[in-house]
């Protein structure tokens, strides 16, 4: 995977990219070589995009990224590999492509396919949690993928060309080293924190950011 893209964040004179040029010198005049960032939060956020300090910069996550992962059962794991888990022949073509099943005993087969019945509605374990942890958790479902699919979908640039005011920028990013599956957004400094929660603020999407 191990794509890139990056936006730049900055203002000028006679235009912006992102933010007004008042906004931009409040943002750095707070921001710039202090701790706290200028959030200015809408007055009733719907919900919460949490940015987590590393040692460089802010990964954002929507949602609480302590919060225990919401496993799925085992029938919505098959359901979202493309198999029915409501019919046997389904079952046994999963058990056969995912679980390398051999089916030549049918007895075995047989067993295996209530086995899997039985544990339809539990949460994945064993298998199917180490792929969806490695995989769509990763790439998907965690806290840290949902934040950068739901900042992609919106609008972040307004389109006008880069002014000659730098307040950081947002990477987006899809596997940060060979091997890796990680899809997340990093904010390089509180500048771009700031400018991000003005730009949601202006997109109405009753977002707060929170740093952690």
């Amino acid at each position: 995977m191990n794509r890139r893209s990056f936006l730049s964040i900055s203002a000028g004179v006679g235009g912006s990219c992102l933010i007004p040029s008042a906004i931009a010198r409040r943002i750095r005049d707070v921001c710039i070589g202090n701790s706290h960032p200028l959030i200015l939060a809408p007055d009733h956020s719907s919900f919460e995009l949490f940015a987590e300090k590393t040692s460089d910069r802010y990964l954002l996550h929507l949602g609480d990224p302590d919060r225990e992962p919401d496993y799925p059962t085992l029938r919505e794991f098959i359901e979202d590999k493309g198999f029915w888990p409501d019919k046997r022949r389904s079952l046994r073509d999963y058990l056969i492509d995912w679980r390398c099943h051999d089916v030549e005993t049918q007895g075995r087969t047989k067993h295996a396919i209530e086995e899997i019945e039985q544990m339809l509605d539990e949460p994945i374990d064993g298998y199917e949690r180490d792929y969806w942890m490695e995989w769509d958790f990763e790439i998907r479902d965690g806290t840290l993928p949902q934040a950068y699919h739901y900042l992609l979908d919106l609008p972040l640039d307004d389109g006008r060309e880069r002014g000659n005011f730098d307040l950081g920028s947002l990477s987006f990013i899809e596997g940060d080293h060979p091997g890796s599956n990680l899809t997340y957004v990093a904010a390089d400094s509180l500048a771009a924190l700031a400018s991000l929660q003005h730009r949601l603020n202006e997109l109405k999407t009753g977002a707060r950011i929170v740093v952690t």
